[in-house]
């Protein structure tokens, strides 16, 4: 038998509409979804699936997230030292107008400048590197004064000294490059065959023939010249009137 009706069942008929519950297994998937995703997100995780939904809003607070803000920002001083540790595979300096083309709204004026801050800075942190320019352009390297302690620890001996007679020979075939043998005995007026065997020896001068096999030997300096004197090349040697043909 039917229960009596009440009379305001037909004015409010949802106060009799009972709550839809959530079946068990849902409800299971929902709390076990939500305490992952909280577990996901550093926050504990709770039985209710309300709850562990709003915990993990905690840790997405500013404060708490990846301070990527606070790296290091990259200046032109920076990336001018980072260029001139690293120099290029020949060894070559590098010049300010290539080092300016890598840096944007950078001049090579600019970077002359840089280099000066650079160098002011390394003088009064007594630092044991330096950076020198000359016309083809920087480097950075040790001390000049500190070159015998680099000498030392590489086990390096000092270059023995060049006699009088072999500073004349080198002089000749530097200003001369391609003399021969001949020649060089008739500009000096005595041979010079030993001395540029110990020249050749020592890596200052080599040896070119015309043709393989021809008997007149050609004389040049090497690379190992040009970096002992300090020059690119024999062309930027500077210039002797005595050496010129009268």
């Amino acid at each position: 038998m039917d229960p009596p009706r009440d009379a305001n069942d037909d004015i409010l008929p949802f106060r009799a509409a009972a709550p839809t519950a959530v079946p068990p297994n849902q409800r299971f998937s929902l709390e076990r979804l939500s305490s992952a995703f909280a577990r996901l997100m550093g926050a504990p995780a709770t039985s209710s699936a309300k709850t562990a939904v709003a915990k993990p809003q905690i840790a997405l607070e500013p404060d708490e997230a990846p301070e990527e803000d606070d790296s290091l920002p990259v200046t032109p001083r920076m990336i001018v030292e980072g260029m001139l540790f690293v120099g290029n595979a020949e060894g070559k300096a590098l010049a300010a107008t290539k080092i300016a083309s890598h840096i944007r709204n950078v001049s090579a004026e600019e970077v002359d400048q840089i280099v000066g801050e650079l160098n002011a800075a390394y003088r009064q942190d007594e630092t044991a590197y330096e950076i020198v320019g000359d016309a083809a352009g920087y480097r950075l390297q040790l001390r000049s004064d500190l070159g015998i302690l680099r000498d030392q620890f590489r086990g390096q001996q000092r270059a023995a000294k060049l006699t009088p007679a072999a500073i004349e020979v080198l002089s000749i075939v530097a200003y001369r490059q391609g003399v021969s043998g001949e020649e060089l005995n008739k500009l000096r007026g005595s041979q010079s065959h030993a001395i540029l065997a110990q020249l050749v020896r020592r890596h200052l001068v080599r040896v070119e023939r015309a043709k393989e096999g021809a008997r007149v030997a050609r004389y040049h300096t090497t690379s190992r010249f040009n970096q002992l004197f300090g020059v690119s090349s024999p062309a930027d040697l500077p210039r002797s009137e005595d050496l010129d043909d009268s």
